[in-house]
């Protein structure tokens, strides 16, 4: 009997330790958070400020892992969103130990747009005017601002200073703006993200959070070439065989400006399509937009992932980057823009991908796939 019961008691003890040896492993693997539409994953302090603090509406998907990045001369660990990028402070106590890119205001800065100089309407009926910046926001996007913030006093819903600890000042008032996608939306600009107006969608989704994350992480990763790129690859001769169209041929071949269409540049086992190429007013009197997805295809065993696009016109000239529009787990690739010339048109699309750059010919009548 003594011997039974000894072993019995052997057995629990046995069960117990290896039941506490397992809750770890359970309690790691449970602290990471995976999103199958971008392949990337969130975990410990920064899943935490996600989840806590808006998730998908706010800050969008992961679009990188964790890394090091350099912010102000220091080296911090970060994390990009769709919608912004969270960044660890240990230094500082919580909730303060994460804080929120300025990338409104560095989105601007890439454009090259001085928002000090934007022009103040000032309260129009139902707004609220920020003394520190001058600027206004009114009706929906007031809603908007309202009903979301960081948690900063454990209260139920939040108070000025906690929407903009989320959103950062208003840095515009609200205006008509072309974005990335070539249409016109009702936007306005705050220090940590850009509202948009969409009408098309019911309350409270008519007010969305501009993809700033993106768009930030696209234009560091667009590198212009040092020199005029050589084609990979002309899929049907054109009229000429000179680097770029004499003189004589330009104004015709503006009359018939690569759109929509397929174009290819290829190597073996791998390839870009380029197709939508479209154009729209830019607000520039000399330039206007070009737009265009690029799509990856790799049968290697790299990723299709396209790392950095680039233009050159007729003249031979470097298009200038304008935006990005990621299009994850979608078969027609995320949506590019560039700023050009008005009188010029594209005559070569090159892109990186692999380790590989592709220089796919426009010069040339599409294929059809």
């Amino acid at each position: 009997m003594y011997t039974h019961k000894r072993s019995i008691l052997i057995c629990i003890i046995l069960c117990f330790i290896i039941a506490w040896s397992i809750v770890p492993v359970r309690h790691a693997r449970a602290a990471e958070r995976c999103f199958v539409e971008t392949g990337f994953c969130i975990s410990g302090r920064i899943q935490e400020y996600w989840e806590e603090n808006g998730g998908l509406p706010v800050f969008g998907l992961p679009i990188g892992a964790e890394e090091q990045i350099v912010i102000e001369g220091k080296s911090f660990t970060a994390q990009r969103f769709e919608r912004n990028r969270l960044e660890l402070h240990p230094e500082n106590k919580k909730p303060y130990d994460v804080l929120l890119g300025r990338l409104g205001v560095t989105r601007l800065k890439q454009q090259n747009r001085d928002w000090f100089s934007f022009s103040k309407k000032g309260d129009t009926g139902g707004c609220t005017v920020f003394r520190e910046t001058g600027f206004s926001v009114c009706g929906t996007f007031l809603t908007a601002f309202r009903a979301h913030g960081l948690q900063l006093n454990q209260k139920a819903g939040f108070d000025s200073a906690e929407s903009i600890a989320l959103f950062g000042l208003p840095i515009s008032d609200a205006h008509v703006e072309t974005l990335s996608d070539g249409k016109e939306y009702l936007v306005q600009w705050f220090e940590r993200s850009r509202f948009e107006f969409h009408p098309e969608n019911a309350a409270p989704y008519d007010v969305l959070f501009g993809l700033l994350g993106n768009e930030d992480y696209a234009f560091q990763t667009v590198v212009p070439p040092t020199e005029t790129p050589t084609p990979i690859a002309v899929m049907v001769p054109t009229a000429t065989s000179s680097p770029y169209l004499p003189t004589e041929f330009l104004d015709s071949f503006r009359e018939q400006m690569p759109q929509g269409g397929k174009w290819r540049g290829t190597v073996p086992g791998m390839r870009i399509t380029i197709q939508d190429i479209s154009y729209t007013e830019s607000g520039y009197p000399d330039l206007k937009y070009v737009h265009f997805r690029a799509i990856g295809w790799n049968a290697k065993s790299g990723t299709d992932t396209i790392t950095g696009v680039g233009i050159i016109d007729l003249e031979g000239n470097t298009a200038t980057f304008a935006g990005y529009t990621a299009c994850f787990g979608c078969p027609k690739g995320g949506k590019w823009r560039f700023l050009m010339a008005r009188n010029s048109a594209p005559a070569q699309i090159y892109a990186d991908m692999a380790g590989e750059t592709f220089i796919v010919e426009l010069r040339v009548w599409p294929q059809e796939f």
